[in-house]
């Protein structure tokens, strides 16, 4: 599991390393720069065959750690030259101190180069604490290093590409886009989310001997990102002599009449997922489709009027969790269904889809019911479950997921690119897995039939939406290597899942 940090939180250790450990920052700028050396070399290596490079700097501690990386390769016989386009007036010390060292090293310092002449940039701009857009000179420069890399010059950044804002991962007017980024010690958030993620390149993380604190500041709550080893700990083991009932039941509240493709694949996910069990309660138009396409599913159908409530409620007593909302449509028998088991269930309770869209107006209910909750919204949902529009939220993933899950003291899987879990507590798990095949119809259903199965085996629940957004992405990307990205289905991720989980 990786910690993933904010610029705030990068800050503070940094601070906390040099101020109360006592580590000098010069020493933590020259680790940070043999690391971005040593990936320029490996990019040299990578040629075969010598190289030009320039470091781009700023006028900041990140322009520092250009200017060193300059001084290395340049000692190293690597033909690397620095250009300054910050303000000498508003150097750093630890920036001044390295262009002196540079200097008397017999650095060529070089002014207003022409980028494309390069095989390697280091972009040493702005380091992670940029907060306004970039403008005048910068923005020149920006162009200046996009325009090579179109024309074949590779890209290393240092820390995380210059305009890219550090915590959101948004353009701030205008930002370099890297082949590779070094980053010091820790991942931030802004290399996850989109853009930003998509202006990083390959990311590597360089352990530079900046110190952990105990606690990160005003008590923000931390931001991680599972890997592969974490799912052996975070999934339910399976019990050698357990049967159907050991592992689970999950009840589907899907589709709504001739409507039924969403329960199916909910159905299916659940359980590819390990569910003992799973019964699906939808409208009798679609008997023959439901049980023609998922035979091992048990089934529960309601006709038009209020048998829809009625049909839910006969099957709690069954269930170890509920799913509702894939396909069941925003009229009478979903509301009745909702108000059901808001009112009346207990158990866990996964909302998805249209369910999120019957709630939107009373959102207060979510707060009201007694059992864990999960919601699954895409950013069309979110928007209008909070009255934030898309556009803000797209923006503000992590916020606005933690926003939603603090508020209500529920679990927010807030479904996009880069999708972004946030626990009740704030915690919040940014997904790392998965590619763009995934955005197809159908995904969210698998989404969410996925994590009712892995509520119904029990284990630990509140990882389970982390979790369960982790496997749906690694058997997405498990299904591009065989379909291709552009030709996948979410019947395709579905059934990648079993390999996924073991």
């Amino acid at each position: 599991m990786k910690h993933i940090l904010t610029a705030a939180q990068m800050k503070a250790r940094d601070e906390y390393t040099i101020r109360e450990i006592g580590v000098p920052s010069a020493v933590l700028m020259e680790r940070a720069a043999l690391a971005i050396a040593e990936e320029v070399l490996s990019l040299i290596r990578e040629a075969r065959r010598p190289a030009r490079v320039l470091c781009v700097c700023g006028s900041g501690n990140n322009g520092g750690d250009g200017a060193a990386c300059a001084r290395i390769l340049h000692l190293k016989g690597v033909d690397a030259s620095i250009y300054v386009a910050g303000n000498p007036e508003h150097f750093t010390e630890d920036m001044a101190q390295q262009m002196e060292i540079a200097r008397k090293a017999g650095v060529p310092e070089l002014k207003n180069p022409p980028c494309r002449e390069f095989d390697i940039l280091v972009d040493a701009l702005f380091g992670n604490g940029l907060s306004r857009p970039v403008t005048g000179t910068y923005e020149r420069t920006v162009e200046r290093m996009n325009g090579a890399k179109e024309a074949g010059t590779r890209i290393v950044a240092a820390d995380i590409p210059s305009g890219i804002h550090a915590d959101t991962g948004q353009v701030m007017g205008c930002a370099v886009k890297a082949d590779v980024t070094v980053t010091m010690q820790h991942v931030k958030a802004g290399l996850l989310l989109n853009p930003g993620a998509m202006y990083a390149g390959r990311i590597v993380t360089a352990e530079i001997g900046i110190l952990d604190r105990t606690a990160e500041p005003d008590g923000e709550p931390p931001i991680y990102a599972l890997e592969d080893a974490d799912l052996v700990r975070l999934l339910p083991a399976r019990i050698p002599e357990g049967n159907k009932g050991t592992f689970g039941k999950v009840l589907i509240a899907a589709g709504s009449s001739d409507i039924c493709g969403a329960a199916i694949l909910a159905g299916e996910a659940a359980l590819r997922a390990g569910a003992g069990m799973v019964k699906i309660v939808t409208h009798a138009n679609n008997r023959q489709a439901v049980n023609a396409a998922l035979p091992e599913a048990l089934t529960a159908f309601y006709e038009d009027g209020d048998g829809a409530a009625e049909a839910v409620l006969d099957a709690l007593d069954w269930a170890s969790v509920v799913v509702a909302g894939p396909g069941i449509g925003t009229g009478g028998p979903a509301f009745a269904i909702l108000k059901t088991l808001l009112g009346s269930c207990r158990l866990p309770l996964v909302l998805d889809a249209d369910a999120l869209n019957c709630i939107s107006t009373h959102v207060e209910l979510l707060g009201d019911y007694r059992g864990p909750v999960f919601i699954t919204p895409h950013v069309g949902e979110m928007s209008r479950l909070t009255s934030v529009s898309v556009p803000d939220i797209k923006c503000n993933l992590v916020g606005s997921a933690r926003t939603m899950a603090e508020m209500w003291g529920i679990t927010t899987v807030l479904k996009d690119a880069r999708t972004c879990t946030a626990l009740k507590d704030g915690t919040v798990f940014i997904n790392t897995s998965g590619n763009d095949g995934m955005a197809t119809a159908g995904s969210g259903d698998v989404l969410a039939g996925l994590l009712g199965g892995i509520i119904a085996q029990g284990g630990d629940l509140t990882m389970a939406g982390p979790a369960a957004v982790y496997v749906h992405g690694r058997a997405g990307d498990a299904a591009a290597a065989v379909r291709g990205r552009s030709g996948m289905t979410a019947r395709d991720i579905t059934a990648h899942i079993g390999e996924v989980i073991g």
